[in-house]
């Protein structure tokens, strides 16, 4: 079975994801052949040489020992969406660099959740008076006064709601990283990356939105 069929298998089950398993099929979908393999090699040494007994800690550890940061010079860099291209170049997105934490965290044992605000992602520890982290600029903690402060100033809104803060599930993950990548390959015009990317969004009900029928309409079929 190839990577585009395993991962739309993935997410139309029922069953929990596992979200590191689904980036490594976004990425050999678009052409990284391995790379499951890859993250797990990568994963086992990261969660060795990451110090940390908490959330905070773990992404201090990240950022000052071990060189994480978000990428800010190329942003939207498709190599950004690629999780073992973000763990070999120690740069990426929110949303990857929060998979980064959150995969080292589960395997050192400390519970996390990806809060998926508009515009931005965070990392928090869950607690009942909840600690947010913002991988990508920094490792100091955020209340949430802090995060809808975070919110306000990268946006320029003051709508902000409290379910803003509340956790996104695994497939809510890879939906965003492949927006990400499709918003990319759109404005760049490249229409063979355009496809692949649909073809894996076609697995989500969300891909039904007009933007998509359009897509799938002047592409041909994506199968």
């Amino acid at each position: 079975m190839n990577p585009v069929e395993e991962f739309r298998d993935l997410i139309r089950d029922s069953s929990p994801i596992d979200l590191v398993h689904g980036c490594g099929l976004v990425a050999e979908a678009g052409g990284y052949d391995g790379a499951r393999d890859i993250l797990a090699d990568q994963f086992d040494t990261l969660a060795m040489n990451v110090d940390g007994s908490d959330l905070v800690g773990v992404v201090r550890s990240l950022r000052d020992d071990l060189g994480f940061d978000g990428d800010r010079q190329n942003y939207d860099d498709p190599a950004n969406s690629m999780l073992q291209l973000v763990i070999e170049r120690r740069r990426g997105l929110p949303i990857l660099l929060a998979v980064v934490v959150r995969e080292v965290c589960r395997r050192r044992g400390i519970p996390t959740a990806i809060i998926g605000m508009p515009g931005h992602v965070l990392v928090s520890d869950g607690n009942e008076e909840p600690t947010f982290v913002d991988a990508f600029h920094s490792s100091h903690p955020l209340t949430r006064g802090g995060a809808q402060g975070l919110y306000e100033s990268m946006t320029g809104l003051t709508n902000f709601e409290d379910r803003f803060l509340d956790p996104i599930a695994p497939r809510a993950v890879l939906w965003r990283i492949l927006n990400n990548l499709l918003s990319r390959y759109r404005r760049t015009g490249d229409i063979a990356n355009v496809r692949w990317v649909m073809k894996l969004r076609s697995a989500f009900p969300e891909a039904e939105a007009e933007v998509d029928r359009e897509f799938a309409r002047l592409m041909g079929p994506l199968n």
